[in-house]
């Protein structure tokens, strides 16, 4: 399926081939198109029939914004807009005054004025692609995008998993603690952390009490480089549970995070659409508040969500209050569902138990992910959109009528959201535990029973910034439900939660469903290359997950066929330590699934290596296996 280039331009690429060819040039007009837009347009609520386009100015004067059909030089929609100034995305005070070690005075600063346009376009055709451009004091932003396939007519659909990003300033210079984990069999060891050329080179800082080398990358680097490899796969939507910014109620990581992704830096949601959820750290106030007040008056968590809500529109969920918060968005047979996992009811809290438990003792899921603030103290300050999480709540209610919906139409579902029930990383174990972060996801464990009830196929979570997956099969029947931890978008790469307070104490373990993780079953193998140290494969990097849904010809005895790949992004370091480059590679994780006619899966799934071998034996064994299960259930 032909796909537009990802980066918003002020002239279209014709073809495909031409990507590569035009990047350069394609590049310096994204930058003089940058000149009027605070943020270039970027977009929202893909479906079948149409989009919804979002972009910043920093002044007030009006906008126009023109879609093209084909090759047609005369557009078919047109439609002006006045920006609509965001005071809740000023600069504050503390902003202003903050100093960053190693960037210049302010240099990460823009001006104050947010002036947000908007323009909703229904009445598309399905799976067509479309031009669009928008103009604005005088300055021209031009891009493509693709709407949805029909839910009748389709072929196939890749999408992008992401979490963690955090962006913000720092990570400009910032590289980030790299957790020790698995060294595959016959690697030398790591480089030392106070006396090698890789501490020389990338710095080492202690975790938990262990002096641990920093990343190849910055932080910063880490990011730009995992979306280049996004914006390289065309993609038809980005999913990202949460963590999108180092502080929801921080306007520098706002602007770091459209720098990325509908900026200078790169413009990748100018062609396809962005599915958020809220994360702890959209919950926090950073510099303003935290998850307090600051000398201003701010509550840090309703200024963080206020942000988030200025700059994404979501479907209704039929809760205005909620509005947001929570949301479903159909893209042709695929269905996905996001949802609010920051507030947990009854509110929660360590201090609640004297007793604790210890090592890999479970004794419930619990009621709240974070003992941070309460839905009173938020309600005080003004907001309304906190929405509890747990049965019989209006998200609850809402999450099962739209699963049983999305089931009922055979559509292929997937959710969302940002707490991983099922971890083994820092944020794994329940509020009770003697070793709780007190931001545990295993409360989210509650809707698995839903999951399972209805098919879904699998659940896209972050928090714990180690990539995991895991598998749940509640009732035995052999078919369950995939997790999945994709949080290494750019921010930490932390390794398996230790059982006590030390790095060299033993690995807690406390996830019994983990299959794989790419701390423990990806081990880093090093190399001496030109008589240096180098990794050469395996460890934790950043990345994400790739899902590509593929309809199978009629006759076939599945309706479709799943397969998520966990990427990861490689640094290519010369003798010096100097990056030459990265490139993408996958883990040996890949996961086949394959989806009944009524949209749900219909096996256990399998790591792809057993069923990608073309036709060699394993592979039509396997596929006859699949079959032959199929037809004696």
């Amino acid at each position: 399926m032909h796909r537009p280039h990802p980066h918003g331009t002020v002239r279209a690429v014709p073809h495909r081939r031409l990507a590569l060819a035009a990047a350069a040039v394609l590049a310096l007009a994204g930058t003089a198109a940058q000149a009027q837009f605070r943020v270039n347009p970027y977009l929202q609520n893909p479906s079948s029939q149409g989009m919804s386009f979002t972009w910043f100015t920093e002044n007030a004067a009006s906008a126009t914004f023109k879609l093209f059909e084909g090759t047609s030089t005369t557009p078919s929609f047109v439609q002006s807009t006045a920006g609509d100034l965001q005071a809740v995305l000023a600069y504050t005070t503390a902003e202003r005054n903050q100093t960053i070690s190693g960037l210049a005075p302010g240099s990460w600063l823009k001006s104050d004025s947010n002036f947000k346009h908007a323009v909703d376009v229904a009445g598309l055709q399905p799976g067509t692609t479309y031009r669009y451009e928008v103009e604005h004091n005088g300055s021209v932003f031009q891009s493509s995008f693709r709407t949805a396939p029909s839910r009748d007519a389709w072929s196939t659909v890749r999408f992008v998993a992401m979490s963690d990003s955090e962006t913000e300033p720092l990570g400009q210079v910032n590289r980030r603690e790299w957790a020790p984990g698995a060294l595959a069999a016959g690697s030398l060891a790591r480089p030392a952390a106070d006396s090698s050329a890789w501490h020389s080179a990338f710095g080492s800082r202690t975790l938990s009490g262990v002096r641990v080398l920093n990343y190849a990358l910055t932080e910063d680097e880490g990011y730009r480089r995992n979306l280049a490899v996004i914006n390289s796969r065309n993609i038809d939507f980005l999913a990202m549970p949460g963590d999108l910014v180092q502080g929801g109620g921080y306007q520098p990581g706002w602007d770091s995070f459209f720098r990325h992704n509908a900026g200078d830096i790169g413009s990748g949601l100018s062609n396809y659409a962005l599915l958020p959820a809220l994360g702890n750290w959209e919950n926090f106030g950073a510099l303003n508040g935290g998850y307090g007040t600051d000398a201003d008056g701010r509550f840090g968590p309703k200024f963080g969500r206020d942000k988030y809500r200025s700059y994404f529109d979501a479907p209704a969920n039929g809760t205005p209050a909620h509005r947001d918060s929570y949301y479903r968005v159909d893209y042709g047979p695929v269905t996905v569902i996001t949802l609010d996992s920051s507030n947990g009811e009854p509110e929660d809290r360590p201090q609640n138990y004297t007793v604790k438990a210890t090592g890999q003792q479970y004794n419930g899921p619990g009621s709240d992910t974070q003992n941070n603030f309460t839905r009173a103290q938020y309600e005080a300050a003004g907001g309304t959109d906190l929405a509890d999480f747990n049965p019989g709540s209006a998200q609850w209610n809402w999450a099962h009528a739209q699963l049983a919906d999305a089931r009922a139409r055979g559509q292929i579902v997937f959710v969302q959201f940002h707490h991983a029930p099922f971890s083994n990383g820092e944020h794994g174990v329940p509020m009770d535990h003697l070793l709780t972060s007190g931001q545990g996801g295993t409360p989210m464990r509650k809707y698995h029973p839903l999951f399972e009830q209805f098919g879904v196929s699998a659940v896209l979570s972050g928090h714990s910034e180690m990539f995991e997956r895991s598998f749940v099969d509640a009732d035995g029947d052999g078919v369950g439900v995939t997790y999945y931890d994709v949080g290494v978008g750019g921010d930490g790469l932390r390794g398996g939660k230790r059982n006590g307070n030390s790095l060299n104490d033993p690995l807690l373990n406390y996830n019994p469903f983990s299959q794989w993780s790419a701390d423990q079953d990806a081990g880093e193998r090093w190399e001496l290359v030109n008589g240096v140290p180098q990794l050469v494969s395996g460890g934790k990097h950043y990345g994400h997950l790739e899902v590509n849904v593929e309809r199978l010809p009629e006759g076939d005895s599945f309706y479709a066929r799943v397969t998520l790949t966990p990427v990861y992004v490689f640094p290519l370091l010369d003798d010096n330590y100097q990056l030459i480059g990265t490139e993408r590679r996958v883990y040996a994780d890949e996961v086949v699934m394959y989806i009944g006619f009524d949209g749900a899966v219909v096996q256990v799934p399998e790591p792809a290596s057993l069923l990608m071998m073309g036709a060699g034996v394993l592979g039509l064994l396997g596929a006859a296996r699949r079959r032959r299960a199929l037809a004696q259930a």
